[in-house]
């Protein structure tokens, strides 16, 4: 038989675990008094192994009649046995180790489960079942909102406030969506016995555990996770821009870990968060009795307020200024991105219309380095030596997509607030060569959908060919603010054009035409782009022809469904004269407008909060308050009493609407006032008893020659042949 090498005998010697010196080798006089006496090894145990082998053995060889103990025979020395321990060895140490982990666990667990089932149910009824009547300017009074959270996450012992116990991650795959209610009004609560007992409960709520390199500027963890959850749960366009799933597993992440969401992000998801939440504050409503409701520059009234930043808007601050530095260092510069279309939904929220008009244009030419208006093969042909993208390629089918979705974000936040105004966009839409999203359910899902399955931006009748596979809700969103880019675009450059002869804007009909105002409504690209609109929502394909179902209301698709009355009345209300019954642009825009109204009741008939709904939605219902009151201005002239109480009665229906939704969102609260200034202008105080209006609103051209049977007379020194983007009106200011 082969021996074992010496230097293998060695190594194994020397190792603690294998043998050599044992640490488990007994100290003098610790080994029983039989084993001592026979000199054989003993392990200190009461008895010990070798007692027992020995007793076994004497017990199974015993002659007959021999009488053997029942137990064995092992003595210890007294002094051994008061003060005998055995050292455990390594291995014996790390079993220990693990139990003791494992047991740790199991209780931690346990505490985790036995905490008070009460405010946790109060706060998930608050958030499936309870008011959101959140108002800016009427929050809970917290001095320094940000100090205050970061302290009491920190495990501060005194606090004014105590949080009640929140649900984790409620809706955030996407299927809170469509809202029946509002975001929850008292999440902090005032409990004088909490502060003393936090510092013996805090370790285990988990509230004084806080991360050393936890960025300076942002709330506490809990406050931020709330944030965060409140952004995904009632953000129409938050799940689109971010995958919710991976998101906040990446937050649960250390902040120095390169994974963990960059701070700018954070810090405009606890801007926008505000509008959902009392835990915060956000900027009171403007005083629109000091300043002009259509004002641009709001900041220079802000600065005589002389009052703090709310939560809100440091938030916002930091979002921008942690932006521009990353920016200017060329790092996580899609993350910044993401930022600034955050902001740019802050801003037009917050109807700041400098800050959305800078921010929207800043995010779409950052998204043109970036490669994200443009997808292969459609890169430039010229030879460069920058890449057509300074991203580094997508790892994944979700992270490819996800840019896909910011890029279109971007664009459709640039071209809906772009819709009001009479100013360039920021990228033509023939420098877009990208391919539409992808559905909610694929994307949550991260489905490859190759592109010959998929529709490109430049596809032919992408307006109005839907493929049903790959539709839904935020694809139709998507379509109808490229419709609204094509009709501005149309608007923006039509004189142009005409005067660079262009054949896509002169006349088919060969009629002499007048120097001032030149009528586009002849030329191919006019009438091409009209049908567009008016076919528009009948192309949706059936199962996304109504935007409210069982009293559920998709956000996207009732944008888009608003879409197409607003491209109709931007179109053509530069050419409708309301005086004369016979023209066709007066009664699109009027049947444009009473399709906006009825679109309004829907959503008002349901219990859906209203104040969820997407920001360009108040714009489009003042746009349809808008031509209604020309249509009172001219019935007030024709003294026709049936429809001068009529059009009342719609008016104080869209500006009731607008109204509601402003006691959320500022921008609402700015166009309700601005609507009811034009009213004011234009028609007078009400007299009278509005009448009773029924939905559907009639739209047939009986009503236009009804309202003005009678003729004006040459008398009235009025003007109704206006246009939309008439300087000094709100769209030259939105």
């Amino acid at each position: 038989m082969p021996r074992v090498p010496q230097s293998a005998n060695r190594s194994s010697a020397s190792d603690p675990l294998t043998g050599g010196t044992h640490p488990n080798v007994l100290k003098r006089n610790q080994a029983c008094h039989q084993c001592r006496r026979r000199k054989l090894k003993c392990d200190a145990k009461r008895p010990c192994s070798t007692c027992v082998r020995s007793h076994a053995h004497a017990t199974a060889h015993a002659p007959p009649g021999t009488n053997i103990p029942a137990r064995p025979e092992c003595t210890f020395d007294d002094v051994a046995e008061s003060s005998a321990t055995v050292t455990d060895g390594p291995k014996s140490r790390y079993e220990k180790l693990e139990n003791r982990i494992n047991e740790l666990e199991t209780l931690l667990l346990q505490k985790e489960s036995a905490e008070p089932r009460g405010t946790t149910a109060r706060h998930t009824d608050a958030m499936t079942d309870g008011i959101y009547a959140t108002q800016p300017g009427h929050t809970l009074k917290i001095a320094n909102p940000l100090q205050e959270y970061t302290h009491f996450s920190s495990g501060g012992s005194e606090s004014p406030t105590e949080p009640v116990t929140y649900q984790s991650g409620v809706g955030l795959a996407g299927s809170q969506r469509n809202h029946t209610h509002s975001p929850p009004q008292e999440l902090y609560v005032s409990t004088p016995t909490m502060a003393s007992s936090r510092s013996s409960t805090g370790s285990s709520l988990g509230l004084d555990v806080i991360w050393p390199n936890w960025p300076p500027n942002l709330p506490g963890p809990e406050l931020l996770r709330h944030l965060v959850e409140v952004f995904f749960v009632f953000h129409p366009h938050a799940n689109r821009l971010f995958h919710s799933t991976n998101f906040m597993s990446t937050l649960a992440l250390p902040p120095g870990h390169p994974k963990f969401p960059s701070t700018p992000v954070l810090h405009a998801i606890c801007a926008i968060g505000s509008l959902y939440t009392a835990a915060v504050t956000s900027p009171p409503l403007p005083n629109f009795s000091e300043v002009a409701p259509d004002e641009i520059f709001l900041e220079r009234h802000r600065i005589k307020e002389q009052r703090p930043d709310s939560f809100a808007e440091q938030q916002a601050k930091y979002a921008r200024e942690t932006a521009e530095h990353l920016n200017s260092l060329g790092e996580n510069l899609f993350q910044v991105l993401q930022a600034n279309i955050i902001l740019s939904w802050f801003y037009w929220s917050h109807s700041r219309w400098v800050d959305v008009c800078l921010s929207s244009a800043h995010s779409m030419r950052l998204s043109v380095p970036l490669g994200l208006n443009m997808c292969p093969p459609f890169h430039s042909i010229t030879k460069s030596e920058r890449p057509p993208s300074i991203l580094p390629p997508a790892r994944t089918v979700i992270e490819d997509e996800t840019r896909r979705n910011a890029f279109w974000l971007a664009y459709a936040t640039e071209r809906q607030h772009g819709c009001g105004n009479g100013w360039a966009l920021s990228l033509d839409d023939l420098d877009v060569s990208q391919l539409l999203p992808l559905r909610g359910d694929q994307y949550e899902q991260g489905t490859l959908v190759t592109p010959h399955e998929r529709q490109w931006a430049h596809t032919r009748d992408l307006l109005l060919v839907h493929p049903e596979k790959q539709t839904d809700s935020f694809i139709l969103y998507i379509k109808g603010t490229i419709m609204i880019s094509q009709v501005k675009t149309f608007n923006l450059r039509f004189r142009a054009r005409h005067f660079a002869e262009s054949v896509t804007v002169a006349s088919i009909y060969n009629l002499p035409q007048p120097a001032e105002p030149i009528d586009p409504r002849g030329s191919p690209a006019f009438i091409e782009l009209d049908h567009i609109v008016s076919s528009f929502r009948a192309s949706f394909p059936s199962h996304l022809r109504n935007p409210i179902n069982d009293n559920v209301v998709d956000n996207h698709l009732y944008t888009a469904c608003l879409m197409p009355h607003v491209a109709t009345i931007v179109l053509h209300d530069p050419h409708a004269d309301v005086r004369q019954s016979g023209c066709i642009s007066a009664l699109k825009i009027l049947t444009a407008a009473r399709a906006i109204l009825d679109l309004i009741y829907n959503v008002w008939s349901t219990s859906f909060d209203i104040t969820l709904l997407d920001s360009f939605c108040s714009f489009c219902w003042f746009v349809g308050g808008r031509v209604l009151v020309r249509f009172l201005q001219a019935a007030l002239d024709a003294k026709s009493q049936d429809q001068i109480s009529t059009l009342r009665a719609e008016l104080d229906f869209v500006q009731s609407a607008i109204a509601k939704v402003g006691q959320r969102i500022p921008l609402a609260f700015r166009f309700a006032r601005m609507l009811e200034d034009l009213i004011l202008k234009r028609c007078g105080p009400a007299s009278g008893v509005p009448a009773q209006i029924t939905f559907p609103r009639p739209r047939e051209p009986a009503v236009l020659q009804e309202l003005f049977r009678e003729s004006c007379t040459q008398g009235y020194n009025i003007t109704l042949h206006e246009s939309l983007h008439e300087p000094g009106t709100f769209m030259s200011l939105a």
